[in-house]
């Protein structure tokens, strides 16, 4: 599984220091959440606090990007 190793959350499978979610994790991800992608968006933005802390990511781009806005990409918006 892609799953994430805090607290540098980075992918427990994929090369080292590849960002978790991975490209490979984002897809097991939307697989799991596929009938609730409301859901899907909300648990891995609840995420992101966690990770700026513990990653000490700072750029709200970057950790907008990489916990939320893939989350969207062809999901009919409610």
């Amino acid at each position: 599984m892609h799953d994430p190793v805090r607290p540098s959350w980075t992918c427990a499978v994929c090369p080292d220091g590849t960002p978790w979610p991975c490209p490979p994790g984002r897809v097991q991800l939307a697989e799991a959440y596929a009938d609730e992608p409301v859901a899907l968006s909300v648990d891995v933005g609840e995420l992101l606090p966690l990770a700026a802390e513990e990653a000490g990511i700072i750029d709200p781009a970057e950790l907008h990007e990489r916990f939320v806005s893939w989350t969207w990409v062809g999901v009919d918006r409610p």
